[in-house]
C-alpha cells in the first residue's frame, strides 16, 4: 500500500518519480529486471517507519549490490522509497534494462 503522492527516488532519474501509478510502472520493471535466481536480501535495519534492506543480484556478468530505504507513515502506507545502486557497472547495466523494460510495459 502506498499514499497517493508516494516518492520513489531512483539511481537513474535526476527528479524523484511522483504518484502511484508511475511508482508502480518503476517497480514493476524493476521487479523484473532485479528479480531473478541471484537475488537475495543480505541485510536488513529497521525501526518503527523506515527499512533499509540491502540486496545483491547478479545481471549477466555483473554483480549488483543495492539498498531499499522505505518510509511509511503512520498508516502504514509507502510514503517514500529510495533506491540505492553500485559499483557504476551495476548501475549502467541496471538502467540499460530497465530502459528497456520500461518501454515494453508503457
Amino acid at each position: 500500500m502506498m499514499v497517493d503522492e508516494v516518492e520513489f527516488c531512483s539511481p537513474l532519474v535526476y527528479k524523484p518519480i511522483i504518484g502511484v501509478e508511475m511508482v508502480t510502472k518503476y517497480l514493476v520493471a524493476a521487479n523484473d529486471v532485479l528479480n531473478n535466481p541471484h537475488f537475495k536480501y543480505i541485510s536488513e535495519f529497521t525501526d518503527e517507519k523506515k527499512a533499509c534492506l540491502v540486496f545483491e543480484t547478479k545481471l549477466d556478468d555483473v554483480e549488483v549490490t543495492g539498498i531499499d530505504l522505505i518510509e511509511w507513515n503512520n498508516e502504514d502506507k509507502m510514503v517514500k522509497l529510495s533506491v540505492f545502486i553500485r559499483p557504476f557497472s551495476a548501475l549502467t547495466k541496471v538502467g540499460e534494462q530497465m530502459s528497456m523494460k520500461l518501454t515494453e510495459i508503457s
